[in-house]
């Protein structure tokens, strides 16, 4: 009669690496981050279709190659982006919340062209967008805090 077997001989390893994997789909920001990029979105947010198309502007300049992968005028960009920002402020306090969203966006961007150079970019006008709309309220904290951010989303959605 063969030994009795214990579930730790047969349980596979497979569901350690999935718990893995599915930790560093989160968001590494701290509480602190959080609070900064959520309380400089809301100073955003009644002007919000303005800055989206301001940034839209900005990267156009920036790369205008990029233009051609953006369907329609930038006013109807700009509103999409700005449906995408709410989402993710919304998002940003769920837990995994925010990264199964941005995985479909890159997906998406992906069949559009769009690389992880592209993401850079982004960043950057972005970034350039929120030093203008924001002023003195965008200081060095809140910048580091929507880099880590960015940097983040680029990794998530380059996948």
């Amino acid at each position: 009669m063969p030994a009795a077997l214990h579930v730790s001989e047969v349980a596979p390893k497979r569901p350690a690496r999935r718990a893995k994997r599915a930790s560093s789909k989160k968001l590494d920001l701290t509480t602190a981050q959080k609070k900064l990029i959520l309380n400089s979105f809301f100073r955003l947010e009644p002007a919000l279709n303005l800055v989206a198309q301001l940034f839209f502007l900005k990267l156009f300049r920036l790369d205008p190659g990029l233009r051609k992968k953006f369907d329609g005028p930038v006013e109807m960009q700009a509103r999409k982006f700005a449906a995408g920002a709410k989402l993710a402020m919304i998002s940003l306090g769920h837990e995994d919340g925010l990264a199964p969203t941005l995985e479909l966006l890159g997906t998406r961007h992906r069949q559009m062209g769009i690389r992880t150079r592209h993401y850079r970019t982004m960043s950057r006008a972005l970034i350039w967008t929120l030093e203008r709309s924001l002023d003195q309220s965008f200081d060095r904290d809140t910048r580091e805090a929507w880099n880590t951010m960015l940097a983040q989303f680029t990794k998530v959605m380059s996948r």
